[in-house]
Parts: C-alpha cells; structure tokens; sequence
C-alpha cells in the first residue's frame, strides 16, 4: 500500500471540490455537443459509458480515502517508525481545515460570524450550542414519551454493532491534544498549553487507569463481550464491522491536529473549545444503552466531566480567551485577530465532523481548462498526437476506460471534449500522474533521461509538463490560508523545520542515536541505580547545567502523546510522572478541572530553571532554542532527538530519566541559588517523580537487552551531569 496519498489528500478531501466541477459539468452538458460520424446512437452509448467510468473513479477514490484514514490512523500512532508521513499528514489537516471553514461559509449563524474576539462572545457561542443540544434533548424526550421507540439502537446487538463502529474515535479519546505543551513551546505560551494539557490529563485519567477514557471504553466493550485487537495496531484497522468512514474521518482528525503545534496552536485551542462540547448524541447514547441493560459510564462521564461550568467545556474555553489575551499584549491587536481566524478555523474544524462524504467523494464526470498550463499541455499532446498515430498501439498503458493510442488518435484529438477528457483522466490516474508531486509521477519519468520516451519532449516541453503536475492541488485547499491570511513558509508541506524548533522532527538514527556501544561495568539489575557522585557542596557549572535542565523535560513526554499507549499500569506512571514535572498538583479521587488552572503558585521544572538563569545576569530566554543558542549542547540535542522515539529507545530513555530525578534530589540539597518555595516545590515533584520512575523501571516482560538500554541511558545522564558539576 503507497505510503503517500497526497495527490488525493489535496484534492479529494477539500470540500466544495465536487460541487464546483458538477455545476460546471452542467453548463458543459447545456451546450451543443461535437457529434461523431456513428450517430447519436453511439453518442448515447459514449455518454452512458462515461457516467459508469465517473461512478468507477468515484468508488475507486473513496475507497483510497478509507485506506488513507486507516493508514494514517495507524501510522499516527507509531509516528517515530513513519516519519515520511508527516508530509502527507500536514497536507491532509490543511484539506481538512479549508473544507470546515468552507463548509461553514455557506451557513448562517456560525463562529464566524463573530467578527472580532471576545470573551463575553464565546460565552454566547458556548450557551447558543448548549441550548441547541438541550433543546434537541427535550424533543426527543416528548417524543420517547408520546411512545416512539429508541432512536440509535433498536436493540442490544444493534448497540453492540455501534459500540464497534464507533471504537476507532474512542480509542484516540484525547489524541487532539496529544502533542501540546512539549518543551518546544514558546515559554510565554506556556501557562496556555499547560491548561489544554490539563485536559488532556484529565482524559488520560490523570494517571489512574480505572478513570483512562480508553481504558474505560475497552471495559465497556469487554462487558458486553467484544474483544478488539490492541487500538494502535494494524489488525484493528482490518477488523471487521469497523466500515463507516466517518468514524475513521473523525479519528483521523483528533490525531492530526495537535500533531503540528508549534505551528497549529491556535487550531488546536478552538479544536478543543468546540470538541469539549455537549452532543445530543451522547446523551442520547447514555440514556438507550441503559435501557439495553449496556453500562452507559462511557457517555455519562462524558456528559459530566465535559460540563460548562467547571468541565472540559469551560476549561477549554478559558484556555482560548488566555491565549487571545496573551496574544494581543505579547504581538499587538492585528496579530491577535488573525490568531482570533484560527481559533475560529478549528472551532469548524470539530464542528463540521464529520465532513460531507458526498462533497469530498466521487469524481466529476468533466473537466474545465482553468490554468495556463493545462492550455499548454493539451496543444503539446496535439502536435505529438498528428505525428505518433498509431505508433503506441501496442502500449498497454490505460486510463479513463482507453488506452494510450486510443486516446491520441488524431482525428478524435482535435475534439475540444475529447481533449478535457483526456487530460482530466491523466491528471487523476496514479501511478502516471501524482497530483502536486511531477518526480514521482511515472509519465514524466517515462519521458526524462532514462525513461523510454526521452527525446521524445523538448526540454520545454517536459518542464510545462512538470509544472502541470506541480499545480495540480486543490484550488480550494487554499482557503484556510485566504482566511486565516496565513502565507509564512512553514505551511509547506516539504519544508524542513528547525530541529531546536520544530515539531515533530525526526534526525536519522546515525545522529539521533548516541547510545554508548559498550556494556556499562559494575552496573546490574541488584544495584542499579546508583547515587550520582556529585559534589553538591560547589556550585554548578551553569553554561552546562542550564542547556541540560530546560532541555530534559522532553525525556518522558512523547510517552502519553497517543492515548492508546497510556492504558495500562506503566502508561499511567507516566502521566503522574509528568504531572509532577509540570507542576500539576497531587492527584486527587476527583477531577481537579477548572480549579487546577486557577491554582496560584504552581511552579514546574522550567519556573526553576529560569530562577537559576537569573543568577548569570543572561536576558531571560523566550524559548528553548534561545537557551542552546546562548548554551550549545550536543548532549541536549541528543535528549531531543531520542525523545521522539519512545517505542525505540523507551528503556534507554528511562535510564535518562532516572539520573535526572537524581539531578533533582542533588540541587534541592544544593547551594544552587532557589527560593524556599522553589526549593520545597521540587521537593515534592522528586517524591511523585521516585514513586513513579520505579513503576516505570519496574516491568514482568524486561529483558536483558532492555535492562541494558536501561542501564546506557542512566550512565550517559550521569557521565553528563557530572560535567556539569565538574568547575571545568
């Protein structure tokens, strides 16, 4: 299966694309048609043949958009073994973006009809979409009341066969925020992504399992005797009775969202804000499968904890007005109404899911010259048609139900139809022509250097061609960056990002992976970890200690960022873990919710490094490149780059961990200049970090060659860490 679908992700999933090439297949259809010398008969049969080679594209392009979404799905879950599909993923979400505020464009009364930002308005958008559900809730009552049977299940096996249908959504339940609040994040910003992350917490159970929505929903299904294969791998994409597309629509969109943001951050804030509300269908769902005898807790929790007041609702709410806020004092008014267009932009984006299968599918049954290049292309394959008749006869090249030399007969060329269909069933046949991308595309192989048709087409000639190719992307997946008035750089697809900025890159395991060759002597698994030998009496090299302390947080934190990996005892660990880095308070048998956000006093790992910096006289740094900039540090880039990959190197990263949990408990004792409440929060965050590390450490299936890795990682933090001790 290709691993890239990005000629369609570009065109097929950009909304409106259809409706616009229908309406001009109508107004072609109005006018006079060039008539063959067989007959209209023959007409009649051409035109016929056309619509069921139309319908055949059709169903051929939806089912490749359901094998894209099912890639993707997986793929997502396992980015650090697939990184060459982050192209396609960007290339997918701006598709995805353009459609929703296309969709949205053509109604009344949506989000963007508010013009200019303000927190009084999204509170009336907040209560105009909860009265719309209740309001809905309350018919459907009189109705069931009046006598009407249930209206999502007619009964237990049918609620069954949703549960399944539905699975691919829950099993990502959080993944829309699975990638905020990474150390990459603009410092300013962070008091932002660490309330969305609260969010994403508070899905993942804060770090207890009975309370993991995923793991919730993998209960559910086990007491009505379903058993799924694991929700990240790939046999749960080929499971049977998982067939609606838009379920796999709306479970692909909660994983790309947050995959890009540094770049998408906003999106992803008004993403959330709208996610996190009430549906009619989940109330809905609570109240039949109970009458199922099915435990509803799924749905109810979702009905509770998403609660306007102090739930998710709310919580990503605030989070949104914070951010605008941030925005206008940190960058001005004008930047704070474009960043207003993207919280409004993924606001849309959540709620138009599922967006039109009938807009997005199928595949118009003409085509409409719309660029210079495509006039120029057909008059190139016009002069090549008089001159090679009959010459690819024996080609066995086909498309749009007609070979190659079919399709260059010169007399049949001349028609100015023939000509559109011909090039419209070229720029939508793979492996010929891949729409946006002319180097894969097999045509212009065919006629470069090499290919069997070189000489054939003059220099000229092939790059027209190539820029036809290159143009191929949907006109229509331009209107997110026409809203939005996006037009910096980082929105191409292929651009490569800054590796201390960026997210998510990924370095060649050549120069990501650092790991020390040799077995450590003196360690094993009776007696390590070991103390760090540090000399706590002097203080530390700050050059090298500061580079190292504001780049270690990433250690552990792409370990929660799909929600699949979080349910289970170790994935659980984690979050606590983070929780404790982040500064999150203790976990609690409740939801803390809104009043974690507005909890005074919270300080985390960065507060105490900035409290550190400040000693050295150094401007404070607005983000993590400025600190390695002012501080280079191959070792921090290593922590960088391996922290990416927690499938590959997860033992090695936990032996990180640990020497850095022991770098902690030496600076609390330390003379490092802290303030007692500094000092007595990273007390505390030391107590939940050892709690949690040693579940972490602690695994019935390890092996040798984990414990190995586990024992390199915590041998290379401690070789390093002690240089930053050393007064060199």
């Amino acid at each position: 299966m290709p691993l890239i679908y990005i000629a369609f992700a570009i065109t097929a999933l950009a909304l409106g694309w259809i409706s616009i090439y229908r309406k001009r297949d109508s107004s072609r259809r109005s006018t006079s048609l060039t008539w063959s010398k067989r007959g209209k008969e023959d007409i009649g049969s051409r035109d016929t043949k056309e619509k069921n080679l139309s319908s055949q594209l059709a169903t051929a392009e939806w089912e490749e958009r359901f094998r894209l979404y099912k890639e993707l799905y997986f793929k997502l879950q396992h980015l650090e073994n697939y990184p060459d599909i982050i192209p396609t993923s960007k290339s997918v979400l701006l598709s995805f973006l353009s459609g929703a505020i296309h969709s949205a464009l053509v109604q009344n009364d949506t989000i963007l009809s508010i013009e200019n930002f303000s927190s009084h308005a999204l509170d009336d958008i907040a209560k105009r979409e909860l009265d719309d559900v209740t309001l809905g809730w309350q018919r459907y009552l009189e109705r069931r009341k009046a006598g009407n049977p249930r209206e999502l299940f007619r009964g237990r096996e049918e609620a069954k066969r949703w549960l399944v249908r539905m699975a691919p959504t829950k099993f990502v339940d959080g993944a829309w925020l699975g990638h905020v609040h990474k150390i990459k994040t603009p410092f300013a910003y962070r008091s932002v992504t660490k309330d969305a992350w609260q969010v994403l917490s508070e899905e993942l159970g804060d770090g207890d399992l009975d309370k993991n929505h995923v793991q919730v929903y993998k209960e559910l299904l086990r007491k009505v005797g379903v058993h799924l294969p694991a929700g990240n791998s790939i046999e749960f994409t080929q499971h049977p009775g998982m067939d609606n597309i838009q379920v796999w629509q709306s479970a692909v969109i909660q994983l790309l969202i947050s995959l890009f943001p540094q770049e998408f951050l906003p999106e992803i804030l008004g993403f959330s804000m709208h996610f996190e509300m009430l549906t009619f269908e989940t109330i809905v769902a609570a109240k039949e499968l109970r009458e199922l005898n099915i435990d509803p807790y799924y749905f109810t929790l979702h009905i509770t904890i998403d609660n306007a007041d102090t739930g998710h609702a709310r919580m990503a709410k605030e989070a949104v007005t914070k951010y605008l806020e941030l925005i206008k004092v940190l960058e001005g008014s004008k930047e704070a109404h474009k960043t207003w267009k993207r919280v409004q932009a993924g606001y849309l984006l959540s709620k138009c899911l599922p967006l039109d299968l009938d807009v997005l599918g199928g595949a118009p049954a003409s085509f409409c010259l719309s660029t210079q290049y495509e006039t120029e292309v057909l008059r190139i394959f016009e002069s090549k048609a008089a001159v090679s008749n009959r010459i690819h006869d024996n080609c066995r090249a086909s498309f749009g139900g007609r070979k190659l030399g079919a399709w260059l007969e010169p007399e049949s060329f001349k028609q100015k139809n023939w000509q559109l269909d011909f090039l419209y069933w070229l720029s939508n046949t793979k492996p010929w022509v891949y729409k946006g991308d002319s180097a894969r595309s097999r045509f212009v192989q065919l006629i470069s250097w090499g290919g069997p048709m070189f000489g054939a087409f003059t220099h000229g000639e092939v790059d027209t061609i190539r820029a036809w190719i290159n143009s191929l992307t949907s006109k229509n997946s331009n209107i997110y960056r026409q809203y939005t008035e996006r037009t910096e750089g980082s929105l191409d697809e292929y651009r490569k990002p800054d590796f201390n900025v960026g997210y998510p890159v990924f370095l060649p395991d050549a120069q990501g992976d650092t790991r020390p060759d040799h077995q450590p002597k003196g360690i094993s698994a009776t007696n390590f970890p070991g103390a760090l030998q540090l000399d706590i009496r002097s203080s530390p090299n700050l050059p090298k200690l500061l580079p190292l302390w504001f780049s270690h947080p990433c250690i552990l934190e792409s370990f929660i960022s799909v929600p699949w990996q979080t349910a289970s005892k170790t994935g659980c660990a984690a979050v606590r873990f983070l929780r404790a880095q982040y500064g999150y308070g203790p976990e609690t048998p409740d939801v803390a919710g809104v009043d974690e956000m507005r909890r005074r006093h919270s300080i985390d790992l960065i507060d105490i490094g900035m409290e550190m910096l400040e000693s050295t006289g150094c401007p404070s740094p607005k983000c993590l490149t400025d600190v390695l900039d002012q501080w280079p540090s191959p070792f921090a880039e290593t922590l960088l780059a391996l922290s990416v990959r927690p499938q590959k190197y997860r033992w090695f990263l936990l032996g990180l961990a640990q020497a850095f949990v022991q770098l902690h408990a030496a600076l609390a004792s330390s003379s490092v200049p802290l303030s007692p409440r500094s000092r007595n929060a990273l007390r505390h965050i030391i107590d939940r970090e050892n709690k949690n590390i040693a579940i972490l450490v602690t695994n019935d299936g390890v092996n040798e060659v984990d414990l190995s890795d586990l024992h390199r990682g915590y041998i290379l933090a401690r070789e390093e860490i002690q240089l930053a001790f050393s007064g060199s």
